[in-house]
C-alpha cells in the first residue's frame, strides 16, 4: 500500500528519501516481526552503498608521538607517518582522564575497537601496562591515582561488553587480573567490584564480525602475561571466592583509608552502571512494544482516534519510542550495521534495534491506514489534517523518529496521490506540514534535521535510520588500516563514526520527564490489524 523512494546510489536512504517524496517500491523488513506477516519496511538495512568515496580524512597526516604521560596528542604534522599504531592508542585510552574529549576517546574506544583488535588483545596491554606502573619508583600516590583510572576504565569495559569475555583464554586473564587485585589491601574493593560486574555466561555477538579471540595463535602471549602476574607474586586462578574477600578490611590504619573503590575514585564507571541498569529496564518494558495487529481497523477505531486529543497521542507515541531507543546499547547500531545479512536474524543482541524499525514501520503503515480507512474525502481529510497536528506536537517535542515515521506515511503513495483529499485540509495545516517535511528533507545531506538536532538541547529521540546511515557511510567510505604495511589504525574514522555513537548516548542520558502511559492509545497502535500490501486498503471487521 505504502511505497518507499529508493535511490539508486543510496538503498539505506530509502526511508529517509520517503519523507518528502512518494516513491515506487516498498523494502523487506529486518525480521524482528511476526513470521505469520508478511511485512514490509520502509527501511533497507542490508543493501550496500555503491558510490561512497574514500574519505579525505585516510589522506590526513595524524601526529604519533606520545606525551609524558603517556596522551596521544591530536593534530596533523608534516613530518609523521598517517594513523597510529595500537600501542599509542590503548596509551591514549589509559591516560589519566584530564577533559571531556578524553572521556568521549575512552566510551568511543570501547566501542569500537574490535573492528581493529581482539580483546584479549587489549586486555593483555591494559595488564602489562598496570604491572609496569606497579613496578615502577613513582610515589605511592602517583601509582595508585594512574592505576584506578585504568581500573575505572576496564570497570567501563567490562560493565558494558561482557560478551568481549567469553573467551576462555581472555576470561582466565581477566579473573588472573582480578585476583591479583584482591590481593592487595588497597584495590582489595577495586577487586570486588570488577567481580561482581563480571556476566561469566555472556556470548560473544560481535565475533562475526569484530576481531576475536578464537585464533590459537595468540595462547602463548596470554601465557606470557598469567607468568607475570605469577612472578609478581599473585597467582593466576579461575573466578574463586578470594580468600582476602572475607577477611576483615580493618585491620589496621592503613586497610581502612586503602580500600578504595572504582567508583569512588572515579564518577565514570558508576555513572557508567547507572546507565547500564536504566537500559535494562528499559529492555525489559520495550519486550511489550511488539505490534499485535490482533484487532481489524473499523469504524470504531477510526472515532476512537478522532476523539483522541492530539497531544495525547504524540506523548504516548513519544513514550514508546523512548523506552525502545533507551534499550539501545552503545555497540547495537555498530553490530547492525558490520554484521552479514544472514547472521542478523540469529544475533539476539539486534532485538532491541529490530524493534524500533518494526515500530518505525508500523507507525508508518498505521498512518495511512487510519487515514484510508474511510471511502470519503471529507472524512479521509479529517484523518490527515489530525496526523500533521500529531506531527507538528512530534517535533514540538524533539521525536524526530517518530515524526520520520507519520512522514513516511502521509507521503506514502497510497495517502499522496489523494488529490481531494488534501484540498480540504486546512491551508495552515499543509503549510505547517510542509515546514516539516523541510525539516526532514534530504537536501543538503539532510541539513535541516542535523541543525536541529544538534540544537535540540533538552530532550530528544534522533531519527535512527539516518544515524545508522553515516555509520554506514563512514565504515565503507574509510580504510581501518593505514600506511605501507597496512598497520596503522585510521582513527579519524572512529571518530566519525564515535560521533555518531556520542550523540546518541548524550540523548540517552536526558530522559522525557512527566510522560504517563496511556493504555487506550498504546492499544490503538499496537493492536490494531491492517493491510501491509502497497495498494491494499485497511483489513476491516
Amino acid at each position: 500500500m505504502l511505497k518507499v523512494h529508493q535511490a539508486q546510489s543510496h538503498p539505506d536512504e530509502a526511508v529517509i528519501r520517503a519523507i518528502p517524496n512518494p516513491a515506487p517500491a516498498c523494502l523487506p523488513s529486518p525480521g524482528d516481526l511476526d513470521d505469520d506477516v508478511n511485512y514490509n519496511s520502509f527501511l533497507n538495512m542490508d543493501e550496500e552503498q555503491d558510490d561512497i568515496s574514500p574519505a579525505a580524512d585516510d589522506r590526513e597526516e595524524m601526529s604519533v608521538s606520545e606525551g609524558s604521560n603517556g596522551e596521544v596528542p591530536a593534530g596533523p604534522t608534516n613530518n609523521t607517518p598517517l594513523g597510529f599504531t595500537f600501542d599509542q592508542l590503548v596509551d591514549r585510552l589509559l591516560a589519566q582522564a584530564k577533559t571531556k574529549s578524553h572521556l568521549d576517546f575512552v566510551s568511543i574506544f570501547l566501542c569500537l575497537y574490535r573492528k581493529f583488535a581482539a580483546p584479549g588483545d587489549l586486555l593483555r596491554a591494559i595488564v602489562l601496562r598496570f604491572e609496569q606502573i606497579n613496578r615502577s619508583d613513582r610515589a605511592l600516590l602517583v601509582r595508585m591515582t594512574l592505576q584506578f583510572g585504568i581500573l575505572n576504565v576496564v570497570a567501563q569495559w567490562v560493565a558494558g561488553y561482557p560478551g568481549d569475555f567469553a573467551h576462555p583464554r581472555t576470561r582466565q586473564l581477566l579473573a588472573s587480573f582480578i585476583e591479583m587485585l584482591s590481593q592487595d589491601r588497597m584495590l582489595i574493593v577495586a577487586a570486588k567490584e570488577l567481580r561482581n560486574l563480571f556476566d561469566s555466561d555472556a556470548d560473544d555477538d560481535d565475533a562475526v564480525w569484530g576481531y576475536s579471540d578464537g585464533n590459537v595463535e595468540r595462547s602463548n602471549s596470554t601465557s606470557v602475561v598469567l607468568n607475570t602476574l605469577t612472578i609478581a607474586g599473585f597467582p593466576g586462578q579461575p573466578f574463586p571466592n578470594s580468600p582476602a574477600d572475607d577477611e576483615d578490611t580493618d585491620e589496621g590504619p592503613h586497610s581502612m583509608m586503602g580500600a578504595i573503590s572504582v567508583s569512588r575514585h572515579s564518577s565514570g564507571a558508576s555513572s557508567y552502571q547507572t546507565s547500564l541498569t536504566s537500559i535494562e529496564t528499559s529492555e525489559r518494558e520495550a519486550i511489550h512494544f511488539n505490534p499485535r495487529r490482533i484487532i481489524p481497523l473499523s469504524k470504531v477505531q477510526w472515532h476512537q482516534f478522532m476523539e483522541m486529543p492530539d497531544e495525547g497521542i504524540a506523548n504516548e507515541l513519544t513514550r514508546l519510542d523512548w523506552i525502545m531507543f533507551s534499550s539501545i546499547r552503545p555497540r547495537d547500531l555498530v553490530r547492525h550495521v558490520s554484521m552479514p545479512v544472514d547472521q542478523k536474524e540469529k544475533c539476539k543482541s539486534l532485538r532491541n534495534v529490530n524493534r524500533m524499525i518494526g515500530h518505525f514501520n508500523h507507525l508508518a503503515y498505521w498512518v495511512a491506514n487510519m487515514i484510508l480507512l474511510r471511502d470519503k474525502p471529507k472524512h479521509r481529510a479529517k484523518a490527515l489534517e489530525k496526523f500533521m497536528s500529531i506531527a507538528w506536537r512530534l517535533r514540538y517535542l524533539n521525536n524526530y523518529n517518530t515524526l520520520g515515521a507519520v512522514i513516511a506515511g502521509v507521503n506514502g503513495n497510497a495517502v499522496h496521490r489523494l488529490t481531494q483529499t488534501r484540498e480540504l485540509v486546512a491551508p495552515d495545516a499543509q503549510k505547517n506540514f510542509m515546514r516539516l517535511e523541510i525539516l526532514m528533507g534530504t537536501q543538503r545531506s539532510h541539513f535541516a534535521y542535523r541543525l536541529a538536532w544538534e540544537n535540540s538541547s533538552s530532550e530528544r529521540i534522533p531519527f535512527i535510520p539516518l544515524h545508522r546511515r553515516d555509520l554506514v557511510s563512514a565504515e565503507e567510505g574509510n580504510r581501518t588500516f593505514l600506511g605501507p604495511d597496512g598497520d596503522r589504525i585510521n582513527w579519524k574514522k572512529f571518530e566519525i563514526m564515535g560521533d555518531v555513537i556520542i550523540g546518541i548516548q548524550k540523548s540517552q542520558s536526558m530522559p522525557y520527564p512527566n510522560i504517563t502511559k496511556n493504555a487506550e492509545i498504546q492499544r490503538l497502535v499496537l493492536d490494531s490489524k491492517f493491510s501491509n500490501d502497497e495498494e491494499a486498503g485497511p483489513l476491516r471487521a
